[in-house]
């Protein structure tokens, strides 16, 4: 029996609604009147309530604001404090949020003084959970630009990242650097870190064995390859390697005391994941396509030894770039993918996710509105275990509907092998087998007419789900899989 599949636009979808007790989900922005405040890098849990920090650009040409945010747990705003001086600062680099064990929390960001403005310094601020100041520090070398985008926060050191322009000329070459306080406001140490003179950055750091670091980043020059170094407890260089195969890369650690490196394939298309062990050697590594162009920012272990990741992604232009989601299991093997609209057509995207408490999924990110009003927007959502905002209408969208005669799938019922059968040429096919708790089971890339099979044997018998996807078409059907 041949059968005809319906194509359709999506935003999200997935297989079946879970039937146990779902987390509190929703999806909220946080519009502020001044534009750009969306930039954020991660969001942290206090108390039950949600703390985020971001920065944007301010009313005038010549004026930059941090943007301080507390939400209790369906997202409601609670309390939230700009930081911002028209005409005297400027914030620029990424900032972040994290809290120590007495829930004071940690904010970083790099400033320009406007009365010397090729200059951008560090700038770490210790805040009590009300956003009183308790102290500020301003890394004193005044003499470069030093961009920060990413920290973290051990024992009692403060770790800033990032990179410092070291030659103004075009191109730029920028040095990665890692500065070092501790939680009393006083600067511990300061490196930067001429690796054989290519231009490179770091944006991003984990803590490995025995209190040393590794750092992740890449080269800013036409290559973009990945790169990971290792240095000491106060960031002194211990080795450093490149990864051509990758497209710079964040780090996170594992369970079994490896690491992850998120990044973009060398052609900007799809994402990549590559597990490394603490030398620096690739234990596996997996590209995902999805859309037309996939960036992974960041990723997370979550309590079944899985891995989340999100990004951005290009689906329709009609929406512009969403945001995007995606779990993979211990192996890299793809379970299941989510991107996400937000409120407008301009840009969307995650930047940070963290898994809370009750299993579900908490996600920083921006939303573009268009500049109706105020442009890009902070924004904040919960998602489920499965990656659902609701969890009620979270389905691949089966439809009993007639596909077009471009695309035909068969036989159904199967046994050991499926058939798609493409009669137009264009973009490339995606087609994916997923089971019924939307585990996708194996995934193959192919390209216009033609007849392209999907191995079924080894299979249990059973309900399984079968998706085309052509840029941001998508078609699934229902298939019967028997015994021989």
């Amino acid at each position: 029996m041949r059968m005809k599949l319906f194509f359709f636009s999506l935003t999200f979808f997935a297989l079946i609604a879970q039937l146990s007790a779902q987390p509190i989900t929703f999806s909220r922005t946080y519009a502020d009147s001044l534009n750009w405040s969306a930039i954020s890098t991660n969001v942290i849990v206090i108390n039950e309530s949600y703390f985020i920090a971001s920065r944007g650009k301010g009313l005038t040409s010549n004026s930059a604001y941090t943007m301080l945010t507390n939400m209790d747990q369906e997202g409601e705003l609670l309390n939230r404090k700009f930081t911002h001086r028209n005409y005297e600062r400027e914030c620029w680099g990424a900032i972040g949020i994290e809290t120590s064990h007495n829930d004071d929390i940690y904010t970083f960001v790099g400033e320009r003084l406007l009365s010397s403005p090729e200059k951008i310094n560090i700038n770490v601020t210790r805040y009590t959970t009300d956003f009183d100041t308790i102290w500020n520090l301003r890394n004193a070398d005044s003499t470069f630009e030093d961009y920060p985008l990413n920290f973290l926060l051990l024992r009692n050191l403060i770790y800033v990242v990032g990179m410092r322009v070291v030659e103004n000329s075009n191109p730029v070459r920028n040095n990665g650097i890692i500065f070092v306080a501790d939680t009393s406001g006083n600067q511990v140490n300061f490196n930067q870190f001429d690796l054989e003179n290519i231009s490179h950055g770091f944006y991003s750091l984990v803590e490995g064995e025995g209190n040393n670091l590794f750092l992740a980043g890449g080269r800013n020059d036409s290559l973009y390859h990945g790169l990971v170094i290792k240095t000491d407890s106060l960031g002194n260089l211990i080795w450093h390697r490149w990864y051509p195969e990758l497209w710079g890369a964040n780090i996170n650690s594992l369970s079994d005391s490896t690491y992850l490196l998120t990044s973009v394939s060398p052609n900007a298309l799809n994402g990549m994941l590559t597990k490394i062990n603490p030398d620096g050697d690739i234990i596996w590594q997996r590209t995902y396509p999805y859309g037309t162009e996939l960036n992974l920012y960041t990723s997370i272990q979550t309590f079944d030894e899985g891995i989340v990741t999100v990004g951005l992604v290009n689906v329709s232009p009609a929406n512009g770039n969403d945001a995007y989601i995606q779990k993979v299991d211990s192996e890299g093997n793809l379970l299941w993918q989510r991107s996400f609209n937000g409120i407008g057509s301009g840009v969307d995207f995650f930047s940070g996710v963290i898994e809370t408490s009750d299993g579900g999924l908490l996600i920083n990110g921006s939303t573009d509105d268009g500049f109706s009003s105020g442009g890009q927007n902070l924004w904040l959502l919960k998602l489920d275990a499965n990656g659902c905002l609701d969890p009620q209408d979270c389905g691949v969208g089966v439809r009993d509907m007639p596909l077009p005669d471009a695309v035909t799938i068969y036989p159904n019922p199967a046994q050991d092998w499926l058939k798609i059968d493409i009669e137009q040429n264009g973009k490339p096919y995606t087609a994916q087998l997923l089971d019924a708790t939307d585990r996708i089971i194996q995934s193959e890339q192919f390209s216009g007419i033609g007849v392209h099979t999907l191995n079924l044997s080894g299979l249990a018998q059973g309900i399984y789900y079968c998706r085309v996807m052509q840029g941001n078409e998508v078609v699934v059907e229902k298939v019967v899989v028997t015994s021989p």
